[in-house]
């Protein structure tokens, strides 16, 4: 059996090292929470300010990941399309636009201007045609729109725009009660703004190819582009980005002010989720159409460099994931199952959605060329 002693000075040895973990555990979590944080400088589409505002996500970032973002909202194809030597005089560290495309044209505009460069897309939000209930019941009429367990799908945009946008068709005169003017789809500059810019691709898709599902050549393409100009010329007047163009939709009148306006689902689950409008009220007078198929708006964080890469894998944390579709309306592009549909019981969202990819960079550029520029549509 051991001496007394020894075990005295055993114990004596083993708090000594228990102690000094402890105190050595503190001095290390103090030195890195006094630590400063990271500031990551980063352009990115105007519906993500709120996120990326939001206390919870600004504390989860500070205090996990030690950083700090300093977002500024900036159109997704206006970020992407800044050189490089601007892009480093800015002193930018990522950009974070609203679109698979517009990674695809900064990655072809770039190539190895920054060595750490990397991308990961980290939401998504499906593009959706927001209506009201007379509109919405004249387009079934019609057989364009179909209603599926309370859920509303755009079933025949093709014959939408060709047969109706584009001759002129009035929503009087096809039955739409208390309806007037000319049958458009309305939505944010298309010049300025990734939203409207989703629905010209989606549009491209589905007026140059005999297949939806299969996304333009750009020969294809080039065929197409002056339907696509005379598509863009019939709306007039748009709003300049995705977050107030909607709330402008709603505040003026919605189907009053414009009987079809594209936009991003997560714009009215954010409404909702908020709690900042009269739910009874915008589920009274909004039906939210799913374009069947559609093309989901993905939102890639492209790093350039070290510190932004932080960015994306902080970004990843499954509290911020859950906020961003809870409270904001994105849904997670990295977690198979994270979007319960039944979290917004009182809207008709669609669990699943058949999706068309966006066309390529050179078939992407062409459009915006075009939009920009109706000389070169030709």
């Amino acid at each position: 059996m051991p001496s007394v002693r020894f075990l005295i000075g055993l114990v004596t040895v083993i708090v000594v090292c228990v102690v000094a973990a402890v105190l050595w555990v503190r001095s290390d979590n103090a030195a890195t929470s006094a630590a400063p944080p990271a500031v990551v400088n980063c352009l990115g589409g105007s519906e993500k300010s709120e996120l990326m505002a939001d206390a919870d996500v600004v504390r989860i970032l500070r205090d996990r990941y030690q950083l700090e973002v300093n977002f500024r909202p900036l159109g997704s194809y206006d970020q992407v399309q800044l050189s490089s030597d601007d892009l480093k005089a800015r002193q930018l560290d990522c950009l974070w636009p609203s679109s698979a495309s517009a990674q695809s044209v900064f990655e072809a505009q770039h190539p190895g201007a920054f060595p750490d460069y990397r991308a990961e897309n980290l939401l998504q939000s499906p593009e959706v045609v927001y209506a009201g209930p007379r509109g919405t019941e004249a387009l079934i009429k019609r057989g364009l729109v179909q209603q599926r367990d309370n859920r509303y799908y755009l079933v025949n945009m093709k014959s939408l725009l060709l047969d109706h946008v584009l001759k002129r068709q009035t929503w009087d005169g096809i039955g739409a009660a208390d309806l007037r003017g000319p049958i458009t789809v309305a939505s944010t500059d298309a010049a300025k703004s990734n939203s409207g810019f989703v629905l010209a691709q989606l549009q491209l898709s589905i007026v140059a190819t005999d297949d939806v599902f299969q996304a333009p050549n750009l020969a294809q393409a080039r065929k197409a582009l002056p339907t696509m100009r005379a598509l863009y010329d019939a709306q007039g007047l748009q709003a300049r980005s995705s977050d107030s163009g909607f709330r402008e939709w709603l505040t003026q009148g919605g189907e009053f002010k414009s009987p079809l306006y594209a936009g991003y689902e997560n714009q009215l689950i954010q409404l909702v989720a908020q709690g900042g409008v009269n739910t009874e009220s915008v589920l009274k007078n909004v039906r939210l159409l799913y374009p069947d198929p559609t093309i989901y708006s993905d939102h890639p964080l492209l790093a350039l460099n070290s510190t932004a890469v932080r960015l994306i894998e902080a970004l990843k944390d499954p509290e911020i994931q859950a906020i961003a579709w809870q409270t904001y309306g994105f849904r997670s592009a990295l977690q198979v199952g994270a979007n319960d549909v039944a979290d917004f019981p009182d809207l008709a969202l669609a669990e699943q959605i058949r999706t068309t990819p966006a066309p390529a960079a050179d078939v992407t550029l062409a459009l915006l060329n075009c939009i920009k520029d109706a000389n070169t549509c030709k």
